[in-house]
């Protein structure tokens, strides 16, 4: 199976509504999920530290009529 939005690594911990501006959006929280081997954008070399999270949120497509929020908790690694 693959991954949500293509965020492997990543697995749904919340989800909620929210209304905004008179519209309803349907906010999904990705966290990285734990044991999964972090690799360098860069080299590809395995790495074992993280050197701090950052929140992005990204609109994505509309699911049912409502719009859709991702909020992805990004890791910066060491």
């Amino acid at each position: 199976m693959s991954p949500l939005g293509g965020w492997a690594g990543y697995g749904v911990s919340r989800w909620h509504r929210e209304p905004r501006g008179g519209q309803r959006w349907l906010v999904i929280e990705l966290d990285p999920q734990e044991g999964v081997r972090r690799c360098c954008s860069g080299c590809g070399q395995p790495v074992a530290a993280i050197h701090d999270r950052t929140v992005r949120r990204i609109r994505d497509l509309p699911v049912f009529e409502e719009s859709v929020e991702l909020r992805v908790q990004r890791l910066r690694l060491a």
